[in-house]
Parts: C-alpha cells; structure tokens; sequence
C-alpha cells in the first residue's frame, strides 16, 4: 500500500481532536511528517501529545518532503494555501468552507486542473455510512420530494471537547489576529459585494460558512442524487444577536421547499443535528450525532404508511467513522484515482448558495 507524506497547516480544535489522531491511526496509508501552526502552545501539544515534528509556518512545512497536505487553518487562509500547496505540486484536503468567495473557487479550479493534483474537501458527512444508505432509500423519488428540513442546535463546546485531549492557544499575536480579521472582512465582502458588520457578519461567517455548510453540501448531494438542479434562496435571517440564523431556499421551482435553521445553545449540554427529506409518501431522516464524539452512528429513520398502517424503520449501517472514512478516501483518489466526491467543484455550489443567503441577510 501506498504510504502518502502529509502534513498538516493548523493545529487547533479540529486538528488536535480528529485530523493529526487520524492519521496517525492511519499509519498504513498516511505518513505524518510535521504539523505547521504560529501558535508556540499549539506546536508543544503536537510534539508531546503526537511525537510529531511542528513548523512555525505553511512556508516552512512546504519544505519539506511531501505528497499533500491538510489545511486546517482558520477559514480565511484556505485560499491562499490551497494554491501554495498546488504550486508546490502536492495533492491537498481543505477544510471547509473552502472560500467565501465563489470566485475564488474559478481560481482553484484552474489552478488544480494546471497541477494535475487532487483537491478534495474536507465534508465529513458526505463518507457518512447512514448518508450513503440513505442515497439508496431515496433513489428515484425525484418527483416526489416536497420539503427538506434542516435544524441544528449547538452547545458550548466543552460537550463535545471534555473527554478529548485539547489545548487552545492564546498565544498568536494581536498583530496576526487583526489581520486575519481584516482578510476575512475582505473575502466576505467580495462575496456578498458589499461590506458588513456585527451580528450579520457572526451569523454569515459562523452559522452559515462554517457551521450549516456541511448541512449544505450535504442536501445538495440529495438533490443531485434525486435529478434535481434549481435552488434558489428565498429568505434569510440572523437573529438573537447571531445565537441563531436561518434561511429558506425553493427546489425546483415550486416543487419543493428548503428551510434550515442553526441556534447556539450555551447553557444546553446537547448536540442535535436533524436532516429530513419528506415525499408526498414517506420522510427519510438523518439525525447526527455531535461530530467530536466519534464512532456514534448516524440514526437514519423512515417513516411510510401501509395503507392506514403507520410505519416507522430505523437503518444502522455499522460503527464507521467519518472523519476516518474522509482521510481513505483522499488517500484512494490519490493513489487510485477514485473519483473525489467533494471537490472545488462542490464547495463552489455550497458557497454560491451561502452568498446568496447571506445577501438576503444583509438586506
């Protein structure tokens, strides 16, 4: 088996509770070769926690010897270092969202298709052992779709972090912090075409882009599983000063209608993620569990009449993890050629939507 050389931009939550373990799990397909991140903090939890070798920069883990890289760094940065990484001539796995800018996306595409390398989107939930039985369950009822409903709620993060080894850093510079705040506010505007501020900006670049995102993406492979092309959204909100936000988009003209809803809940110690597809003669439900458990099963719930018989049946498809499962899959587009289900191409679509939610938002 092919042994990739990887290295990872960004070591904070994400990295040091699911990437950096992961491939370490993976050792048979994944050589971790250093792990790159300003923070000083960040750098001594992976050496100690991981016996990995670190870098003060992207710049300085580009010189070492390697086959691709995952970038986790904060949001802001995945454009530029995804074209850093290309030019290097290595394969790449972005965390989401991949831009704010849909036109950044044109940029990337050109600049993979002029590398020749894999660039792969870091959507989990799309190697979801229940998302792709649900695939199954859903195959031809294009015509019969008639509502999704998406709701996600959120609790402080200590829920999902207590039992997980995890250090935050506090040690990056005012200096770097402002200007990464101020090329966020960059790349937002230059999506939206305008420039915003306060509880629209939270709510846009964290419910929207880095939150119901994967909630995006993932109701966009539904559709294009089920034939259906036109999205278009309708209205959107932020509200709560941002604890909540919401949007509703229309399927296929007026065939179908999309809602989806993301609320924090602090002082609440539960996660739940809900994704229904409802047909004029049965709803398939997803019903995830908190990302940074690990080896939770997706609930994956139909419900069907027979005649005047209620029917409820539940799909449990295996322990599979799909943080684990998105690392093996890279690894196979890499080595194989494996077709890459989340591509620039993918992200394009997620972030052409958002910027359209986040207009009206911001209206």
């Amino acid at each position: 088996m092919t042994r990739l050389r990887i290295g990872v931009f960004g070591a904070g939550m994400v990295a040091q509770v699911e990437h950096v373990p992961n491939l370490v799990h993976l050792r048979e397909k994944f050589e971790l070769v250093a792990v790159a991140d300003p923070s000083a903090k960040a750098r001594g939890f992976m050496e100690s926690r991981f016996g990995v070798a670190t870098d003060p920069s992207f710049d300085a883990l580009l010189q070492r010897k390697l086959d691709a890289v995952l970038i986790a760094a904060p949001d802001f940065a995945h454009v530029s270092a995804v074209e850093k990484a290309l030019t290097a001539g290595l394969h790449v796995l972005a965390e989401k969202p991949l831009c704010y800018d849909p036109k950044d996306a044109d940029r990337l595409i050109a600049a993979q298709k002029a590398a020749g390398k894999v660039v792969q989107v870091a959507y989990m939930k799309r190697f979801d052992q229940s998302y792709a039985a649900a695939l199954g369950l859903i195959e031809g009822l294009g015509a019969k779709l008639r509502y999704i409903s998406v709701e996600k709620t959120e609790p402080d993060a200590s829920y999902q972090m207590g039992h997980h080894f995890y250090r935050a850093s506090d040690d990056v510079t005012p200096e770097m912090i402002a200007e990464g705040r101020a090329e966020t506010q960059k790349q937002v505007t230059a999506a939206l075409g305008k420039s915003i501020s306060g509880a629209v900006f939270r709510g846009y670049t964290g419910a929207f882009c880095s939150s119901l995102v994967h909630d995006v993406n993932l109701v966009h492979g539904f559709l294009e599983h089920l034939g259906i092309k036109q999205v278009e959204a309708s209205a959107a909100h932020v509200f709560a000063g941002a604890e909540g936000a919401s949007a509703t988009m229309r399927v296929g003209g007026d065939q179908a209608l999309w809602q989806m809803v993301h609320i924090n809940v602090p002082h609440l110690a539960e996660y739940r993620e809900r994704v229904a597809l409802h047909f004029d003669d049965r709803i398939v439900e997803l019903v995830f569990p908190a990302p940074y458990l690990n080896h939770q099963p997706t609930r994956l719930i139909v419900q069907r009449s027979n005649g005047q018989r209620y029917e409820t049946t539940e799909v449990r498809d295996g322990f599979a993890e799909p943080y684990i499962a998105e690392l093996e899959g890279f690894h196979m587009a890499v080595t194989s050629g494996a077709p890459v289900k989340t591509g620039i191409a993918h992200a394009k679509t997620d972030m052409t939507l958002i910027a359209s939610i986040g207009k009206l938002a911001a209206a």
